[in-house]
């Protein structure tokens, strides 16, 4: 019996394509995914850490009581500007 033959009908048809020596850019879109309408207002890493100002302050009509158990005096930065300690550099470099 001829193995490869038989390995070559195994997936979908793109990707025998692909493995017969034939070129394919991305699969076709799959017919038992619905087309989902992506958001409007989308923003990646970079967009989001680009809005961050260190030195913005809690703005004056939320430093009232109603608020007071949510709010800290020195707003937290991203954890992305937060640099690694030298266990979690460890940690991610031995993974």
């Amino acid at each position: 019996r001829n193995m490869t033959a038989e390995t070559l009908n195994f997936g979908p048809e793109w990707l025998r394509a692909l493995s017969s020596g034939g070129s394919v850019t991305s699969p076709p879109p799959s017919p038992a995914m619905p087309k989902y309408k992506l958001a409007e207002y989308r923003y990646g890493r970079e967009e989001m850490l680009a809005l961050y100002v260190k030195d913005n302050k809690v703005p004056e009509d939320m430093q009232d009581k109603e608020f007071a158990a949510i709010l800290q005096e020195e707003p937290m930065q991203p954890l992305a500007l937060v640099p690694l300690t030298e266990e979690e550099q460890r940690w991610s470099r031995g993974r």
